[in-house]
């Protein structure tokens, strides 16, 4: 009885390894195959879509010029340069950017440069822009006309002695020698005597205030060439774009200028875009073009590569959205996308539009879809079952 027993308990254990080690073909390729693909849903989104032009730039102080003088018919022997302003310096309008031979050279804001001595009796364009200038900084100059007139020298005056100068003040006689002879030809040429402004005492500039970004003249030299090289204290970013993407780009565009480790976030509107690749420091394949920084540029920006962002096209108003890889073709040749259902997907034909950052807007034409539903965009392999 023992044995029969034993027998049993042999047998037993004999057919339970044989089924655990035992396979048959049909379970072994069941348990072989992948695991069932799972599938990818994203949801839509009602959003504002925009394409956009990104690239790099880097800022600088902008309109950048030397600053030379022309030399008066009212003066005569050496002019040697007494005082130069520091790098990096700002000098406002009615300021001395330097001295020569003592005397003050003036920073005033106009179109036209310094060509000539001026002094009462003168009539020009020129002498607008000196009264337009002496009334911005609260010097009465009168009526601001093409007349330099009792009213323009006296505000002349206060320039000089507000500053700390003796204004120049000439005599008839010492205009005689000074007047130059096309002077007589032109009505208004001829200055009489009073107080003066010589031609290398005013530099007039199209805006003030000017940064000083280097000096390549020094002390003791003559006046000869560029003294100053200046900028105005306006902001810019120099930037390229490949050139396929140049035609893009228009003045007037609004930027946004970003560089999140500098802290840096603030606007700008392109103010120039070149007419051809290669120019402004650009490559062959590169365009350049200028951004103007709006207001007050944060710090950090002078010298800084920034990321510029340009928008190019927009929604209006926000849209549905769903991914590029949500909508496929339809076998009519039209778009659709696969909405998830609680039992499986329904196909939703749909109207594309404007597509950027890898979102497309999307019109149901049919059926349902809305801002949260779940679209399928594509399926992975799901994790293995255990065994």
């Amino acid at each position: 009885m023992i044995s029969v027993v034993g027998a049993v308990i042999v047998s037993s254990v004999v057919t339970w390894i044989a089924s655990s080690l035992i396979r048959s073909p049909e379970e072994v390729a069941a348990r072989s195959a992948p695991p069932s693909p799972a599938p990818i849903l994203v949801p839509v989104v009602q959003q504002v879509l925009a394409t956009k032009v990104v690239t790099r730039g880097t800022g600088r102080y902008g309109s950048p010029r030397d600053v030379s003088l022309t030399p008066s018919e009212l003066k005569t022997g050496p002019r040697v340069i007494t005082r130069l302003p520091v790098v990096g310096s700002e000098i406002g309008e009615g300021d001395v950017l330097l001295t020569v031979s003592g005397r003050p050279v003036f920073v005033l804001q106009g179109a036209e440069p310094s060509y000539r001595d001026l002094g009462p009796g003168m009539l020009g364009g020129d002498v607008l822009q000196l009264e337009a200038a002496l009334r911005r900084l609260g010097l009465d100059p009168g009526q601001v006309d093409t007349s330099y007139d009792s009213q323009t020298e006296a505000a002349v005056e206060r320039l000089y002695r507000r500053e700390g100068y003796d204004p120049l003040v000439a005599t008839e006689a010492d205009l005689a020698g000074a007047r130059p002879l096309e002077a007589g030809l032109v009505e208004g040429g001829r200055a009489q005597a009073g107080v003066q402004i010589p031609s290398d005492e005013v530099v007039f500039v199209p805006a003030a205030p000017l940064r000083v970004s280097a000096v390549p003249a020094a002390v003791g030299e003559s006046t000869s060439g560029p003294l100053v090289t200046v900028t105005s204290s306006t902001v810019v970013i120099d930037g390229f774009v490949p050139v396929e993407e140049a035609a893009l780009l228009r003045e007037d565009a609004e930027v946004v200028i970003d560089e999140p480790d500098l802290g840096i976030n603030s606007t700008g509107t392109v103010n120039l875009v070149a007419d051809r690749p290669g120019t402004h420091g650009a490559d062959g394949f590169h365009v350049y073009f200028r951004v103007a920084v709006d207001g007050e540029s944060p710090p950090g920006v002078i010298g800084a590569s920034l990321r510029l962002t340009i928008p190019i096209k927009s929604t209006a108003d926000e849209e549905l959205t769903v991914p590029l890889s949500a909508v496929s073709l339809a076998p009519d040749g039209g778009s659709r996308v696969q909405r998830a259902t609680g039992d499986g997907f329904e196909v939703v034909p749909v109207r594309t539009g404007l597509s950027a950052d890898g979102y497309v807007t999307v019109e149901p034409l049919e059926g349902v879809l809305a801002d949260g539903d779940l679209v399928l965009v594509g399926f992975e392999q799901g994790a293995p079952s255990g065994g």
